[in-house]
């Protein structure tokens, strides 16, 4: 009997097979991914979300800033039922008693007391209406918001979560600033020889302080000092110790440097690109937009006051129509408040807001351009 040699094959169980595992979850980035559509939209409605607010925002600090300015007018008019002298009853005269038929304690009576006529009322003086309209543009920005003034604050100024106010800001500090300059070098001079008015010149350097400045010296505590010194101005006014002269040709220069600064914003909000070449972006335009608002609200209310301590000029030239022009289309341009500023094409479907702004101030430099030359002819 053989022994087979050949060796024999092992035999073993089958093992069973693992079960699957189910493939990973796809990681954070690639999850992100997957749901982008959601979060762009996410991100465009949040976007769309606080421009609203912030335009909704801007209406209502522009509206408050002119109802302020209405009822500042209606509280300075004069009220015929307040002002009006209170009648007093005068009694009927007693009939007429002889000397012997008088009784005795005729002679005693003591007389009616004599009846006290108001005081008349304090007529403003040449140059206080100008100068009140000077505090109030400034004041309406400085003391008169929520935040007061934004180019100066930290959170405000530097991060720019509120450009378009600060930039309103701005437009109305630079009519304050080229307006005391006339009223230090010509309205209250009658010649270059004459001494510059000490409170003007303090006011005009205070206004100089850069407007970002936030501490040493505070630009919002400089140009409180600033609208004080215009307050003592005109108290000297009241009391004869200072001047303001209302000739002609100080009036050319106000409207001479209330030109250059329409005609500078007029180029800004019409040209295509930048000194550089670069496009405008939509961040820079809205910038434009709001800082032409500025110099529209505060160079209505100055021009609104030129009408009242001018007019007599105004009404030997004849140019009394073509100030209340300037006025409409510079109030027209300070109502404007879209609720975000585009800059569309020209013929494009979105709106190019910054041209329509330039239709405006364009106007407003035409006609002051005008009024100049029929001021300056004989």
């Amino acid at each position: 009997m053989t022994v087979n040699s050949e060796p024999q094959p092992e035999r073993r169980l089958p093992i069973p097979a693992p079960p699957e595992t189910p493939s990973p979850e796809p990681g954070g980035l690639k999850g992100l991914l997957r749901q982008r559509f959601l979060i762009v939209a996410l991100i465009i409605l949040i976007f769309l979300g606080f421009m609203f607010f912030r335009g909704t925002y801007q209406r209502l600090y522009i509206e408050e800033a002119q109802e302020a300015a209405k009822e500042e007018k209606h509280e300075a008019a004069p009220k015929e039922k307040h002002d009006a002298a209170p009648k007093i009853a005068t009694p009927a005269p007693p009939p007429a008693v002889t000397h012997e038929a008088a009784p005795e304690h005729a002679a005693k009576a003591p007389p009616h007391p004599p009846a006290v006529a108001p005081s008349p009322r304090m007529e403003p003086v040449k140059g206080e209406k100008f100068t009140r309209a000077l505090i109030k543009i400034m004041d309406d920005q400085v003391n008169k918001p929520i935040f007061g003034w934004r180019p100066n604050s930290i959170l405000f100024g530097k991060f720019g979560l509120t450009d378009n106010v600060n930039n309103i800001q701005l437009g109305v500090l630079d009519v304050v600033i080229r307006t005391v300059l006339v009223l230090n070098e010509n309205m209250t001079r009658f010649a270059i020889t004459e001494a510059y008015d000490p409170n003007i010149k303090e006011a005009r350097d205070f206004f100089m302080v850069s407007p970002d400045k936030y501490w040493f010296p505070s630009a919002s505590g400089k140009y409180r000092e600033a609208m004080g010194d215009l307050g003592q101005y005109i108290d000297s006014l009241r009391k004869g110790r200072a001047r303001f002269y209302t000739r002609v040709d100080n009036l050319i220069a106000l409207f001479a440097t209330y030109k250059d600064l329409l005609g500078s914003s007029y180029h800004n909000l019409i040209k295509d690109a930048e000194a550089d070449g670069s496009a405008i972006s939509w961040w820079v335009a809205d910038d434009y937009f709001y800082y032409a608002q500025g110099l529209a609200l505060g160079m209505s209310e100055m021009l609104e006051a030129v009408k009242e301590d001018f007019h007599l000029e105004l009404q030997k030239k004849g140019s009394h129509k073509l100030l209340e022009d300037a006025i409409h289309a510079l109030h027209t341009a300070s109502h404007l408040s879209p609720w975000v500023v585009t800059s569309g094409g020209k013929d494009g479907i979105l709106a190019n807001h910054r041209a329509n702004m330039s239709t405006y101030i364009g106007e407003a430099e035409h006609v002051i351009a005008t009024l100049q030359t029929v001021l300056a002819t004989n």
